[in-house]
């Protein structure tokens, strides 16, 4: 539901090493991988191409198809100035490189399953230090960050931002934070490959949605936690999805208690609480019809003030348990509360009866991202509760947690 940006110039991936190999020895390995992944040589070609008969130019250029793809190889023969400097560059056609088909939006297709795999198996037996993809066509400044952002210039390498396509060595690794934090990523692909370097691709259309930090940027190199660089907290705007209805709705609200009030609100302290709209505008235990808080209807001034109306116009017949909603954000639309009848479920109640260690505020937060977007239907908010309640039934807890982190989040 992002917004398509037009795939037009070249994509290059280039291969940064602090280990200097002969043209000879990179030559001899690239086009083996080639040979491997059944590249050939001419487009007509239906054998794959034979490494020790390839013909590569006096200026280190030869051209491998797939199907009728070409895909570009550039080496470094001589001159070769070290780190900043390339031993490899491999480019294609961004023209369709990415097929647009919902049924393979988890993994790649066609040229683009191509591309990625070559990179990924010359990263393995190239064992550089640094891999990095651009397109000037589209980083332009606006669209995306200019190539310079994402390319080495000096040692020890410095990016202001992250590739389309990358892939990291140990010293990258941890300087990123280590091993686990770099294949803990909020990125479409994370990947750890055979010599230990790890593959990363921020987003399945390349640099789509660029025109801002990743949130895959603002955790690895602004090093925020993993949740604020999915949804920064600069970012939260409050708002009381029970504001629209009218007195007699129901639904349900995710409430703490006001000693657990915090930043971030733990699962454990979560209490999920079927309500009713009262005609004081006070939510209403739909069960015992006792108070629970009032519902917000002025968002303005300060967060802290915002929060205090929810308890500023408290019922008599209350006594101190006093709660305070954790769904007080702009992003959970009234669709994910509201019920049509009290025995039927919700986005939130099914978020809720997830047996997961992932932060279920954070998760609904991510849902509602989704749900803001222009072109999100109902249809698709049925297909967001049938993903919950698969995710319900799995008895597997630890593959629950990675599917939520890997494709939700």
């Amino acid at each position: 539901m992002s917004n398509r940006i037009k795939q037009e110039g070249s994509v290059f991936a280039r291969f940064y090493s602090d280990e200097r190999e002969t043209g000879a020895e990179v030559i001899e390995k690239t086009l083996s991988v080639c040979a491997d992944i059944g590249l050939t040589e001419h487009v007509n070609d239906s054998d794959p191409l034979t490494p020790d008969n390839a013909s590569i130019s006096e200026k280190g250029y030869i051209t491998v198809h797939s199907d009728s793809k070409a895909i570009r190889l550039r080496f470094r023969l001589d001159d070769w100035d070290g780190l900043t400097d390339a031993i490899l560059s491999v480019s294609v056609d961004a023209t369709r490189l990415v097929e647009i088909d919902p049924e393979s939006a988890e993994k790649y297709t066609g040229p683009a399953r191509v591309f990625v795999e070559l990179i990924r198996q010359l990263a393995v037996e190239l064992n550089p230090y640094y891999v990095s993809t651009s397109n000037r066509a589209i980083m332009n400044g606006e669209i995306a960050p200019t190539s310079k952002a994402v390319l080495p210039f000096e040692t020890p390498i410095t990016l202001e931002r992250l590739p389309w396509l990358g892939i990291y060595s140990e010293p990258l690794i941890e300087r990123f934070g280590g091993r686990q934090r770099v294949l803990d990523t909020p990125a479409w692909m994370v990947e750890e490959l055979e010599n230990g370097s790890i593959l990363i691709v921020t987003t399945r259309i390349p640099w789509e949605d660029y025109g801002h930090k990743h949130p895959a940027d603002r955790y690895l190199l602004d090093r925020m936690d993993r949740a604020d660089a999915v949804s920064p907290p600069s970012d939260v705007t409050l708002s009381d999805p029970f504001a629209s209805f009218d007195p007699g709705a129901i639904g349900t609200d995710i409430c703490v208690h006001r000693d657990d009030i915090a930043p971030e609100f733990a699962n454990e302290d979560l209490q999920l609480i079927p309500v009713r709209v009262d005609e004081h505008r006070n939510l209403r235990h739909l069960d015992t019809n006792a108070f629970v808080r009032n519902v917000v209807t002025n968002t303005t001034g300060d967060k802290a003030a915002i929060v205090k109306r929810m308890l500023s116009d408290v019922s008599a017949t209350s006594d101190d348990d006093l709660y305070v909603s954790a769904l007080l954000r702009d992003v959970i639309p009234p669709a994910f509360v509201r019920l049509d009848d009290p025995d039927n479920e919700n986005v939130v109640t099914k978020v809720m009866r997830l047996e997961t260690d992932v932060n279920k505020i954070k998760l609904l937060v991510s849902l509602g991202r989704v749900a803001q977007q222009d072109d999100f239907t109902t249809e698709d908010l049925n297909s967001m509760e049938g993903a919950l309640d698969t995710l319900n039934e799995l008895d597997d807890n630890e593959n629950i947690d990675q599917y939520i982190e890997a494709k939700l989040l």
